[in-house]
């Protein structure tokens, strides 16, 4: 049966490891986020990893040697000594990140506590994260539980509704 890991790569190379996975006949995906850079003379949209060093591959247990086998493939992200599972809804809302162009960074500092809430309409709707700023901007913290990735979106303020304890599932 086929899963969903997640392998760190060598930086900048996820486009590349991504490309050669396909042609060996692996599914591979890696989020890739369009930001506008500006330089002293011009500004252009620069595409670049959701993710810095992750790729993310659905495999059977078989195919992890050919795996490590690829060029720019550093190894098996792992927790406790095992290779971390990604759920097929994980790797769904990145792609549903990806797609509406949401303003996306990573974040590597620890997830600080603060008010659950649940995304009320988009295509995240349903989907529970932690508030970790509303200022000015309006950021909800989203975790990915099983790759222990936090990812900040910029979603307005009205379609969030905050949770109780007795909510949170």
């Amino acid at each position: 049966m086929q899963q969903w890991y997640v392998i760190y790569v060598n930086a900048r190379h996820e486009k590349k490891v991504v490309l050669k996975l396909i042609e060996e006949q692996v599914i591979a995906y890696t989020p890739i986020v369009k930001k506008l850079k500006q330089w002293s003379d011009r500004k252009k949209w620069v595409e670049s990893p959701m993710l810095s060093g992750y790729v993310f591959v659905k495999i059977n247990d078989l195919e992890k040697e050919k795996i490590l086998k690829t060029s720019g493939v550093l190894g098996f992200i792992k927790f406790n000594g095992i290779e971390a599972k990604i759920k097929e809804t994980e790797i769904e809302i990145l792609k549903s990140i990806e797609l509406t162009g949401y303003d996306v960074t990573t974040e590597i500092t620890d997830l600080k506590m603060s008010d659950d809430v649940e995304i009320m309409q988009g295509p995240l709707k349903g989907y529970i994260g932690k508030i970790i700023q509303i200022q000015n901007e309006n950021y909800i913290h989203i975790e990915l539980q099983s790759l222990k990735q936090n990812i900040k979106v910029k979603i307005p303020k009205n379609i969030l509704k905050k949770l109780g304890v007795q909510e949170i599932v």
